[in-house]
């Protein structure tokens, strides 16, 4: 694949940077937050808390085609447990139990179990629901990254909806995402306010840095390095749930479990999930209890078409479901539709961070999701007391409409606009997506 010569990167990346605010232009007509002020990130720290085991490679492969994303068919179960409950009647009947975890806001375990060799997959779930009466089953799907590397000239993503300055740091929000690995070493993230869990990961090799260190670049970089990030002075918890099969980077329902456990129990305001899979019953219950406990949930909307089935957890009512426009405001070719939808954000040649210094291009719903993570946060922070429903409401309500009048299944309510960029249904952006 062609790529660009670093100086003529580094050109553009300069550009961009005039462009939203940090050189000494700035190309489009747009106020700042409205009541907010502007502050450049602070000093933050660093933290890991990773379990033993094995190794995680140094260099992530490219993620497979979306026809192989698609045929990743589950070869195990996975169970939610009242945790008083015993499990040795699956056992006794042929389940083998492969790893199992607590789930503490649901007073459960998580537990995931091979498929008997004896039975399918429809049978073994039903199986399995009648030998652990009150507990949630289903197949353990697996879930993937909504990404692609890509190449081509840089676009003002900040300004594309008016995203002119960071927030100070009074507007500090907690932060949550769910992803594969991540490099805290990358300069973007050095001394940003970033702690780091991985969920035990069993035998399985945990996936690569690129994809993680990406989304928490975008959500939470330096503005001091190459790819300032939208909220450099958040909390960030990142979850580190994604495995390395066959150089498919996947996570299963039992590991995405487990990361939303732990970033309940951290008390994340919003959650970024920049990935996609089946629908699951263990993972909407989780879901739908991270919702009652008023914790914003964003997704990914999938880059599977626009003839795609829907794609979890973007589909689940509680989630607001991203999609990724270029920079003249037109569709992602590969991006799911959907009356799911909910949204349109920058998710086209947007600059990011790369796996271990510096950065590059990268295309999909994946990186359209932390824009609309970011303004939902600072959205419920600017309207003190309000609700997660309140703070999502006014993004829709706010949104510059795109495609066909009002809520459309290819751009949802249309192309988000940052915090404070409409008033009264007047939204400050430019006249035209040229």
């Amino acid at each position: 694949m062609h790529r660009k010569p670093d100086n003529e990167v580094d050109t553009l990346r300069r550009a961009l940077l005039r462009k939203i605010g940090l050189g000494a232009g700035f190309a489009y007509v747009a106020t700042t937050f409205a009541g907010l002020d502007i502050a450049r990130a602070s000093a933050g720290s660093v933290s890991i808390s990773r379990p033993s085991g094995p190794s995680r490679p140094s260099a992530p492969s490219r993620p497979g085609t979306q026809e192989t994303r698609n045929s990743l068919a589950p070869t195990e179960l996975v169970a939610l447990v009242p945790a008083d409950q015993p499990i040795d009647a699956a056992i006794s009947a042929g389940f083998t139990l492969l790893s199992q975890a607590e789930v503490a806001v649901l007073s459960a375990r998580v537990s995931r179990f091979s498929l008997p060799p004896d039975r399918g997959l429809a049978e073994a779930i039903n199986e399995l629901a009648r030998l652990l009466p009150g507990a949630v089953t289903d197949a353990n799907h697996l879930y993937t990254p909504d990404d692609f590397l890509c190449d081509g000239a840089e676009c003002a993503a900040h300004a594309m909806i008016g995203w002119t300055g960071w927030p100070s740091s009074a507007m500090r929000p907690r932060l949550g995402m769910i992803d594969t690995g991540i490099n805290i070493d990358h300069p973007a993230l050095t001394g940003q306010r970033l702690a780091v869990h991985q969920v035990d990961l069993g035998e399985r090799a945990a996936a690569g840095r690129q994809h993680g260190t990406a989304i928490a670049a975008m959500l939470i970089g330096s503005v001091e390095g190459r790819v300032p990030g939208l909220l450099p002075d958040a909390d960030l918890i990142a979850v580190e749930a994604f495995h390395t099969a066959a150089t498919q980077e996947q996570a299963d329902a039992f590991s995405i479990v487990t990361a939303f456990d732990l970033l309940i129990g951290e008390s994340a305001e919003v959650i970024n999930l920049s990935f996609s899979g089946p629908a699951n019953a263990v993972v909407r219950r989780m879901v739908t209890h991270a919702a009652g406990a008023d914790i914003g949930l964003v997704a990914a909307a999938g880059n599977g078409g626009p003839g795609a089935d829907p794609a979890y957890p973007a589909a689940w009512p509680e989630v607001i479901a991203v999609t990724a426009v270029d920079a003249r405001w037109r569709a992602y070719r590969q991006a799911n539709q959907g009356p799911y939808v909910m949204l349109a954000a920058p998710g086209v040649n947007i600059w990011t961070a790369a796996s271990i210094s510096g950065g590059r291009l990268r295309s999909g719903t994946s990186y359209a999701a932390p824009f609309v993570t970011a303004a939902l946060a600072i959205e419920r922070r600017r309207s003190a007391g309000s609700d997660i429903p309140t703070a999502m409401q006014a993004l829709f309500d706010c949104a510059h409409d795109l495609g066909e009048a009002g809520h459309d299944p290819v751009f949802g309510n249309g192309l988000l606009s940052a915090p404070g960029q409409c008033k009264g249904g007047v939204h400050f952006f430019p006249t035209s997506g040229e």
